[in-house]
């Protein structure tokens, strides 16, 4: 398998796509906020959720909305909602805050259908490159 298609050391339900960072784009709100106030960068994503990173973490259960841009030939953006389950990095230490994040609902099915499409497209690509 290749290192940018992964699944986790534990058992999970859908493979995990690696991002390049630099190229990706996630605009956060916490659920009830008008603005999109947070910005940062998505590094894996599956079906199911993603790893992201923000400059100020969001606690673990917090109900967050999103926009996020993904890279490639073809640019993919899509809306949803969900919640984060833990922080990878150390809160008190400064710098960006790396969070894991579950899809709790797409803004609409042509959001999930983007997203699926992406996903779709990426692991031909990298099965073809193998």
């Amino acid at each position: 398998m290749s290192d940018q298609m992964h699944c986790g050391a534990e058992a999970r339900q859908f493979p995990r796509l690696s991002l390049p960072a630099m190229y990706t784009l996630i605009r956060v709100r916490t659920k009830g906020e008008t603005r999109f106030n947070h910005t940062g960068y998505i590094y894996d994503i599956s079906q199911t959720g993603l790893r992201f990173e923000l400059d100020d973490g969001i606690q673990p259960g917090t109900k967050i909305e999103f926009r996020a841009l993904l890279p490639g030939s073809q640019t993919t953006t899509f809306s949803a909602s969900g919640h984060t389950v833990r922080m990878h990095d150390n809160i008190d230490e400064p710098g960006p805050v790396r969070m894991g994040l579950v899809f709790d609902q797409f803004k609409t099915d042509i959001d999930r259908e983007k997203l699926h499409g992406y996903l779709d497209r990426q692991s031909t690509r990298l099965a073809k490159a193998a």
